[in-house]
């Protein structure tokens, strides 16, 4: 598969391709690698009771069968290319795989969890991995065509972040998915785990904070709470050998764009 970049915009910042209560004591030790997208976002107004927690391992489960339920199914570009079959119990065995090997070690990761003790909301995070202009091998190697499809789009926007060198050397966390249980949207839990997830970067010394949102309700969000668009990619600029955009995304859809927060 090929991509065919748009023109960067002009201006300094941005390039573009033609909640509540916390618990936490823990330490932080990054792991790998990126899938930096969300399927929603949500405004600030709370009503309902809950408190964010950092993911530890022994939530694996419990994290790995809430994204199932809304992450797998909503994410825009998921949602593109059918990854997700037919059928209550279907998953992408690939992308579970990327998400237990990316976010579940690093104690950078975070859930809302309800008054009754119900996931309600997650985050994945982790440290960026160095950039690199060479496909990673875990992209070569992905058995699933579909899946591959989002990797090698989330590389290519990689690529042209770092295309002027003004992240080189930089201490980055990167938020890599953000989902909120449909019945709990619209009572601020996105921003708090966004913001939660600021004050840990800083903590542990991050110069930036970083999300590539697939979906317009992330970005919006981010935009909010004080991150810089740094690069925009048009979904009809992103095509195969034929022309046709790999990626289309249902309304109002129509960009990845990357965000960063200088911490």
């Amino acid at each position: 598969m090929q991509s065919t970049p748009a023109s960067n915009l002009p201006g300094a910042e941005t390039r573009r391709d033609t909640e509540k209560t916390a618990i936490f004591v823990k330490d932080a030790a990054p792991k790998i690698t990126k899938y930096s997208l969300a399927d929603s976002a949500d405004e600030s107004h709370s009503t309902m009771d809950y408190h964010v927690e950092i993911i530890s391992k022994n939530d694996k489960l419990r994290v790995l069968k809430f994204l199932r339920r809304f992450f797998f199914r909503d994410e825009p570009l998921n949602q593109s290319v059918q990854l997700i079959p037919e059928g209550e119990d279907s998953t992408c065995a690939e992308l579970e795989d990327y998400c237990s090997n990316a976010s579940f070690d690093n104690n950078f990761s975070l859930m809302a969890v309800s008054a009754s003790g119900a996931i309600v909301g997650v985050i994945l995070n982790g440290k960026m991995d160095p950039p690199s202009s060479e496909e990673p091998e875990y992209i070569r190697t992905c058995a699933n065509a579909k899946f591959k499809k989002i990797l090698r789009l989330l590389h290519h926007v990689d690529r042209r972040v770092n295309a002027g060198g003004q992240f080189r050397d930089q201490n980055i966390m990167e938020i890599r998915i953000i989902s909120v249980d449909t019945n709990w949207r619209g009572q601020g839990i996105a921003k708090a785990l966004i913001e939660k997830t600021v004050e840990i970067a800083k903590e542990q010394g991050f110069h930036y904070a970083r999300a590539d949102c697939s979906s317009m309700f992330s970005g919006k969000l981010c935009a909010r709470l004080g991150f810089n668009a740094v690069y925009k990619l048009d979904y009809s600029d992103y095509v195969d050998e034929s022309g046709k955009a790999v990626f289309s995304p249902a309304s109002p859809h129509t960009t990845m764009t990357t965000y960063v927060k200088k911490l």
